[in-house]
């Protein structure tokens, strides 16, 4: 059985492992090659054992890893075309390992499938995957947009279990002691998912018969996870958690869950 480690999720750093022990695929390198290791052996996953990492984007709480893990093991990278001629312009991927776009559709690799789906974000591209596992399940690890796309709901809807980002609320964000252009950036549609917007999503996804939610990349500055989940829990007011849906709060790192779907 397939399974989702959110090992780190924030705004500091970011890697998700979708499989088992047997193997499976990374998203993101976002942290030091010596946490994400460890992290990964916390959970009994040898690194060897991963397929592909799938890169979202190239901010640094998403590749500062990169460079090291991929000299260390020579895993493949996929990314989108433009992220994959940045990422190599700045040295971020060993030379020595294979890289391919997934602008193109979908990726076999291993017993898995994936397709990338682009978001909005302010960066010259980003994405968010959709996994299918071996098991015949359905898998969407989706952060860092301002915006729920047509194109990002049709990808999140119907899914096993989707790994959502609520980054800020909205009052603390208003607040708190960022630079105004800052807060402006963040709000924005090229921005970061605030608690409301992402229970708004939630309920569309209930609807589209998912039923298994983790909410991710919580800013720290501008969150809490009692604020995220209570947001969630409200948008979702007229269901039963733990009997018509499942949610779980990613923290920061090394949590060591595991999330069956």
């Amino acid at each position: 059985m397939a399974r989702i480690y959110p090992l780190f999720s924030s705004s500091k750093g970011n890697s998700s492992f979708i499989g088992n022990s047997d193997g499976g695929i990374l998203v993101d390198a976002g942290v030091s090659c010596k946490r994400l290791c460890d992290a990964l052996k916390a959970n009994e996953i040898d690194p060897s054992v991963i397929h592909g990492i799938f890169i979202t984007h190239t901010h640094s709480d998403h590749v500062s890893g990169l460079k090291v893990f991929t000299k260390k093991y020579h895993i493949p990278v996929f990314a989108q075309r433009t992220n994959l001629e940045i990422l190599a312009a700045d040295g971020k991927i060993d030379p020595s390992c294979d890289v391919t776009e997934v602008d193109g559709g979908e990726i076999a690799i291993g017993d898995y499938s994936v397709k990338a789906f682009a978001t909005f974000h302010d960066t010259p591209a980003s994405c968010g995957y959709q996994i299918n596992t071996p098991d015949g399940k359905k898998v969407c690890v989706c952060t860092d947009l301002g915006t729920v796309t047509n194109e990002v709901d049709m990808h999140l809807s119907g899914c096993n279990l989707v790994l959502l980002e609520s980054n800020y609320d909205e009052s603390m964000l208003k607040n708190g002691s960022y630079p105004y252009e800052l807060k402006r950036r963040i709000a924005s549609d090229h921005g970061h998912l605030s608690n409301a917007d992402c229970g708004e999503q939630l309920k569309k996804l209930m609807r589209a018969g998912t039923y298994k939610f983790i909410l991710g990349h919580l800013s720290q500055e501008n969150n809490t996870p009692l604020q995220a989940e209570s947001s969630a829990v409200n948008a979702l007011a007229e269901y039963q958690r733990n009997s018509d849906y499942i949610l779980h709060i990613a923290k920061p790192e090394g949590s060591g869950m595991a999330v069956a779907f």
